[in-house]
């Protein structure tokens, strides 16, 4: 798949880039790590942003858009960025975000209490150690004592992949998917499919491929790609923040992974909730959209 090429191509290049950036500047005596606002003791903090940063760039905008300049010879019009935007679908996505926390809580522990059958034990153990390895990743990276952090992380964690997973998944992938298949249900649930397993954190498949169904529906009706993006930018951005928050407070990250926030109650409404708000919003795009999407 020649996006896939793209993305390719973009993330050796842009890494390369980056990293070249980040060593002249740690050569000629000025720590990168200073941008994040912290005494980092060791370069490696700054060395992972700087690596996470470039290739996420690389690999999800500049691919993406190089492909659409390629293929369509108009990346805005292929992504959709250029469809004028209406304020109450931006309020809808908000809302939507906002109230169904609770429900992709919930899905989240489901998805946590799942085991696999004995004969795959091995394979369930393995799952195991790579999620145990990228959370202590994740965790060092959320590290954050100042405003500097906080700003960095948004920009690695919230703003890069909102745009850049959006443009390679909804934009990029599913478009063709749409293409192929001729049906839009099947592009989307196929893409966020696609989308969970990429991240590789096998007990946050479901949250994530609904996420990314829900980020397909909204791009489909909507008509417009900020549409996904600012949806995303809400679910990783709100995280970062909220990690800020709990450090703030004196409080440690482990806490915030292992407490749940709220209770059954909780989950039925944000789920009634969610559901007429995903209705209303539906109802507010023009049926015909469905239609055109993929023409």
């Amino acid at each position: 798949m020649f996006l896939i090429i793209m993305a390719i191509v973009g993330t050796f290049v842009f890494t390369a880039i980056g990293l070249i950036i980040y060593f002249l500047t740690s050569s000629i005596g000025f720590d990168i790590s200073k941008l994040s606002g912290g005494n980092i003791a060791s370069m490696d903090i700054g060395f992972i942003q700087a690596l996470q940063i470039s290739s996420s760039f690389g690999m999800f905008i500049a691919g993406p858009i190089a492909f659409a300049y390629i293929i369509e010879k108009k990346p805005t019009q292929y992504f959709y960025f250029d469809n004028p935007l209406r304020g109450i679908l931006l309020l809808l996505v908000f809302a939507i975000m906002l109230f169904s926390s609770p429900l992709f809580e919930w899905i989240t522990l489901i998805n946590q209490k799942m085991s696999l059958p004995d004969s795959l034990k091995s394979l369930e153990i393995w799952m195991k150690q790579s999620e145990q390895e990228a959370a202590i990743l994740t965790k060092k990276l959320l590290i954050m004592k100042d405003y500097g952090d906080l700003a960095i992380n948004i920009l690695m964690i919230a703003i890069i992949p909102a745009i850049g997973e959006e443009l390679f998944f909804r934009g990029g992938m599913q478009n063709i998917f749409g293409q192929w298949f001729k049906n839009h249900h099947v592009a989307i649930w196929v893409t966020a499919i696609i989308f969970s397993s990429i991240h590789m954190q096998f007990y946050g498949f479901l949250p994530r491929m609904f996420l990314g169904a829900l980020f397909g529906y909204v791009l489909v009706y909507g008509r417009s790609i900020w549409l996904a993006i600012l949806g995303h930018f809400l679910n990783n951005g709100s995280a970062v923040v909220m990690a800020y928050v709990y450090q703030k407070q004196g409080k440690s990250l482990d806490k915030l992974d292992n407490e749940t926030s709220f209770n059954n109650y909780s989950y039925l409404i944000s789920a009634i909730i969610t559901l007429i708000l995903l209705i209303i919003f539906f109802k507010k795009t023009k049926e015909k959209t469905i239609k055109t999407t993929y023409d």
